[in-house]
């Protein structure tokens, strides 16, 4: 995928994406960060947004206080050009990093702990303009020694969650919600799954040797596993409305059909699962899933979300109910 409006030292948009990637994080090239994201550039995860290019410097910063030595292994780039000159990628990431400094994580443990990241950017005249993020929280506080429910209670006690209209919106890129429908079989069994709880399509719709990585720095392998992770999810959100925000469907020479999908899933917690007993507490996941395919059977998957800023809207919702 050649690069139209680019610097002709990229020469496609994968060598784009791992290259800027590596020169601003651990080349140390921090003032990059101005050269590649547009000035404006909206930057938005689960637990929190905000625009404009200084302060995607201030987060890269004190991430690198903390974990100074992070290096970030890209592991996938799914691409689409969108319209001529504007490109979508989707970037898997996984981070080696050492607990050295203060920071969101408290004091240093001195622990190095692994964690993987999808960054969804759109891309246009060598710039990132737009920014969607899910890093798993829940596994790198895991690793440090830190519970994902304290932490999401602290979060929601440090700044106040958006309602559900406002979360689902951060999420929704220019072309809104897409139709799930004509997106085809493999996006009805994702709504499937999330909306309607349809826990037969696992077995017709995944291999017998599925690996999938999820939330906690988890790794399943086999329909088993993969059945009380989804077991989890859907005794404590049991309905909700799922939404496509973007959708990438790639089939390339010597490589295996690869799906990528930003998604969110407007619910209640109705049940006593993973997220702790049901406090009726509105709730808003955002995610970004990856999806290696055999025709219309998934072999590999990576389920991106941040199980902490789930946790902080129960633990706001409680406070509330409370107050």
């Amino acid at each position: 995928m050649s690069l139209n409006g680019f610097d002709e030292r990229f020469t496609d948009l994968r060598d784009y994406i791992l290259t800027i990637t590596e020169w601003i994080w651990e080349g140390r090239g921090i003032d990059l960060i101005r050269d590649y994201y547009a000035e404006d550039c909206p930057v938005k995860a689960p637990a929190g947004a905000f625009t404009g290019v200084e302060g995607v410097i201030r987060g890269t910063l004190e991430t690198l206080q903390e974990f100074p030595d992070r290096t970030l292994l890209g592991e996938d780039v799914i691409g689409s050009e969108d319209a001529p000159g504007t490109y979508y990628s989707s970037h898997r990431i996984f981070s080696h990093m050492t607990h050295q400094g203060e920071g969101a994580f408290g004091a240093p443990t001195g622990i190095r702990a692994g964690v993987m990241t999808v960054a969804d950017c759109l891309c246009r005249e060598d710039r990132i303009v737009d920014e969607w993020l899910v890093r798993d929280q829940a596994g790198l506080a895991l690793q440090l020694g830190h519970s994902p429910e304290a932490m999401g209670r602290a979060l929601a006690e440090k700044a106040s969650m958006p309602g559900q209209e406002a979360l689902v919106d951060r999420w929704r890129g220019p072309e809104g919600d897409l139709d799930i429908e004509a997106l085809g079989p493999i996006a009805e069994r994702y709504r499937d799954l999330w909306q309607y709880g349809r826990l037969e399509r696992l077995r017709t719709g995944y291999d017998r040797a599925i690996d999938t990585k999820v939330p906690g720095a988890r790794t399943l392998r086999g329909h088993d596993d993969l059945e009380r992770f989804w077991f989890g999810y859907k005794a404590a959100f049991p309905a909700g409305i799922f939404r496509v925000h973007h959708w990438i469907d790639r089939e390339d020479a010597g490589a295996p059909r690869r799906i990528s999908l930003r998604w969110s899933l407007q619910t209640t917690h109705q049940g006593s699962g993973v997220f702790g007993p049901a406090s009726g507490a509105p709730v808003v996941l955002l995610g970004i899933t990856h999806a290696e395919l055999r025709g219309d059977i998934v072999v590999r998957e990576w389920h991106q979300l941040d199980e902490i800023a789930i946790h902080a809207q129960i633990a706001q919702h409680r406070q509330q109910e409370v107050s």
